[in-house]
């Protein structure tokens, strides 16, 4: 008779408490990091401020950009290749008036050529200096540099979707005093940038004509057309600390655009018409309430996910864009000493790149810029983000 009371009693109380037990599980779950990097690669010393990563899809390697912020003088592109060896890849020379070149989103076309965004901005100089630049390559090798467009506030996050390449303009104001800020997306076509149309025998004429093509320059404060889309950053909960509008960009493999929305710690998905370039609709993916505290350099994987660097909160995390779900993969505390850097410890991260099972993570380091420099490896074999982004 005891133990049939003491069972009924212990189901009223699993009854009672059972759903509050679940919540305190899932609120554990998601604060705690999934894993953590399980190296870094060194850099050289005199990569400061590692950030823009892509592969390149040729040869599978990974191309890293080093913007030197706030020092002058030419940029590198650096190669980690199949086995994390580090070399050099290409040199970016500096802006003719800035005496700098600040690289962070950077993306191979379907034409073979790296596209890089110039921040300008970040690098010192604010009054719409940043560009779009193009490293042009030959039978698979870089071999100069191009100045496609010229006028952008602060380039920063740069994706490319067959022939359309979308930059975030972090911000369109040079000088930010109040908020909310405005920033947003440029739209160009790869196919404005062709060389004019040159005669090369008996009235015949081709048009990738040898040399640089035409600059385009754009028109400040949203009057150019391709400036396609905007938002508002208040970054209400901090009042206003985190002062960053749009920087991460990425796009699935159906052509939705997801632009990080770094102060209000958000993404927005952005539905396209086909075009490329027209906005049908908007949304917010996550509510800003997530484990983050900010969104930074973001890449979708081909099932739809989302990771991206988290640089205010020093973590890396993943969001299913269909539920808003937002989980913690990676996370260490801001300023590791050399050693932890040495293990593979995040050092205020700014981009992720994924290759296989690999995420690659640049610590951009913005708070000091003391060795070593790295790019921390995350090992995502065998986690079920199916299951997990339920």
């Amino acid at each position: 008779m005891n133990i049939n009371l003491f069972r009924i009693f212990m189901l009223f109380v699993s009854l009672l408490f059972f759903p509050f037990l679940v919540d305190v599980a899932e609120t554990a779950e998601a604060a705690e990091p999934l894993t953590k990097p399980v190296k870094a690669i060194i850099l050289p010393d005199n990569a400061l401020h590692p950030d823009g990563m892509t592969v390149n899809p040729k040869t599978g390697d990974i191309i890293l950009a080093v913007p030197v912020i706030g020092d002058k003088g030419n940029a590198a592109l650096l190669k980690i290749d199949a086995e994390d060896n580090v070399s050099n890849y290409f040199e970016l020379p500096a802006h003719p008036e800035t005496g700098r070149v600040t690289p962070l989103g950077i993306s191979f076309g379907a034409d073979g050529n790296l596209y890089v965004a110039d921040s300008q901005c970040l690098g010192g100089n604010p009054n719409h200096k940043s560009r779009l630049l193009r490293v042009v390559h030959e039978d698979g090798k870089p071999v100069r540099t191009e100045i496609l467009v010229t006028g952008i506030t602060q380039a920063n996050g740069l994706e490319i979707f067959g022939d359309k390449i979308y930059i975030a303009e972090t911000q369109v104001d040079p000088m930010i005093v109040e908020m909310p800020m405005t920033s947003g997306v440029f739209c160009f076509d790869i196919s404005e940038f062709k060389g004019e149309l040159q005669v090369v025998r008996r009235g015949r004429y081709r048009t990738h004509a040898p040399g640089s093509p035409p600059v385009l320059h754009v028109l400040p404060y949203q009057k150019d057309p391709h400036f396609i889309f905007n938002f508002q950053t208040t970054d209400a909960d901090r009042n206003g600390q985190q002062k960053v509008g749009a920087n991460g960009i990425g796009l699935s493999k159906n052509g939705l655009l997801y632009v990080a929305n770094f102060g209000d710690k958000k993404i927005i998905e952005v539905k396209l018409a086909k075009d490329g370039k027209t906005v049908v609709s908007s949304r917010d993916v996550n509510d800003g309430k997530g484990p983050n505290e900010s969104v930074d350099g973001l890449k979708v994987c081909p099932k739809g996910y989302i990771f991206f660097a988290d640089y205010v909160g020093n973590a890396v995390c993943v969001t299913n864009p269909a539920n808003g779900k937002t989980i913690l993969i990676a996370k260490n505390s801001t300023n590791p000493n050399p050693e932890a850097k040495k293990a593979g410890a995040l050092d205020r991260c700014s981009e992720v790149c994924l290759r296989g099972e690999k995420l690659y993570v640049a610590n951009i380091d913005l708070d000091d810029n003391n060795a070593p420099h790295t790019v921390s490896v995350i090992d995502l074999t065998g986690i079920d983000f199916d299951a997990l982004l339920k």
